[in-house]
């Protein structure tokens, strides 16, 4: 293709975090090609992640799983005339869903299924994060990624914010009190730690001064009530009182997040937010840790991890120890450490709750992920 593109579409239609991980993608899309029409093709799941993207003209729903969806996906495509189209997620839907669409230039991965319906296949390093080996696609259209690029953005507006305000403060939560949230949920069964364990863990951060408050999606209320039941007194359950776009707003009133290794890890990093997270079936090697400085990873040493890239609905071995072994000790200490980290580094001093004016929404995750570029993956 001679002439710089003037339509640009990126398919990314892999789970919610996945999609967090493909931001620093289109702000580098947006460096490359300043005049460009830029879109991204996600599921309808996914959309609110990105509607406050401002690298982004357009978020275009696809639900793949539906009777309609390849189809409708496909003509949704068609229609608005792509001349580059690049696709992080590496699935034979995608590949098949990029070739029907006969984009002009297509660039995928080179170990994507049906690799062969891209134009330009491009290598995917296993050693580097899941933010860099997106970024890696900009190989194929001659570029390549600058450290500014390696950002994640996930966005809200006031109307999120108040929500979770009028959640908070019907739960009796003052304005300056210091929050911390779990996040005891996700969509595998093996990255689940125990309810009972996050509930040990929430005591201890009671007893260090913290209000803390459960969240997730509404496939979490059981896990969630059994934690909130477990922690006594003062835990707000926050389940399903707010839709996804909030999770940002939650994120910036937070002072230290605990989470599975789930979305929510990603959604933090974007905003800034102090995480540990627990890591069982999956390992840091695999490219998928905290984005961010301000975070800890907490896992067992045992000789059959990773057990698979997203963990599964049982442990193959049934003994479920990479869960069952983590300590609520060992994630305590964790937080003390990133909080006395933070204090030492004034690192939610920059933190911005109030900027949502248009799409440029502000957070005080730049500085954090700008200084975690040169982290090795196994820090």
């Amino acid at each position: 293709m001679a002439d710089a593109p003037r339509r640009i579409l990126v398919v990314q239609t892999a789970f919610l975090g996945d999609v967090v991980l493909t931001t620093p993608l289109f702000r580098a899309l947006r460096r490359i090609y300043p005049g460009a029409r830029l879109e991204a093709l996600v599921t309808p799941e996914a959309a609110p992640l990105l509607e406050e993207d401002p690298y982004l003209d357009e978020v275009l729903p696809y639900a793949k799983k539906s009777g309609e969806g390849f189809v409708a996906g496909l003509q949704k495509i068609k229609a608005r005339h792509f001349d580059l189209l690049l696709a992080p997620h590496r699935s034979h839907r995608t590949a098949l869903l990029s070739l029907l669409s006969r984009v002009p230039l297509r660039v995928g991965f080179a170990d994507a299924g049906f690799a062969r319906c891209y134009h330009r296949r491009v290598p995917r390093p296993l050693k580097l994060h899941e933010v860099d080996r997106n970024l890696e696609l900009l190989r194929g259209v001659g570029a390549g990624p600058v450290a500014e690029d390696r950002v994640l953005h996930v966005g809200y507006t006031p109307a999120e914010a108040a929500r979770v305000d009028a959640v908070l403060s019907g739960a009796g939560v003052g304005p300056c009190e210091r929050l911390a949230g779990l996040c005891p949920g996700s969509v595998w069964a093996t990255k689940r730690w125990t309810p009972e364990g996050f509930a040990a863990v929430g005591r201890g951060l009671r007893e260090r001064g913290y209000r803390v408050v459960i969240l997730g999606g509404p496939g979490d209320r059981e896990a969630a009530e059994a934690v909130c039941a477990g922690i006594g007194p003062g835990a707000v359950q926050a389940v399903g009182t707010t839709p996804l776009k909030a999770l940002a707003a939650w994120m910036d009133r937070l002072e230290l997040l605990v989470t599975n290794d789930s979305s929510p890890v990603h959604v933090a990093a974007a905003r800034g937010t102090p995480t540990v997270a627990v890591f069982g079936p999956t390992t840091r090697a695999l490219g998928f840790t905290p984005f961010h400085t301000a975070s800890r990873v907490v896992e067992v040493d045992l000789e059959c991890r990773p057990c698979g890239l997203h963990g599964g609905k049982a442990c193959p071995r049934g003994h479920f120890r990479c869960m069952g072994d983590v300590a609520p000790e060992a994630l305590l200490k964790a937080c003390d450490e990133l909080a006395e980290e933070v204090a030492l580094t004034g690192g939610l001093a920059g933190r911005t709750v109030g900027k949502h004016h248009g799409k440029a929404v502000a957070s005080r995750a730049d500085r954090a992920q700008g200084s975690a570029a040169d982290r090795p993956l196994d820090s």
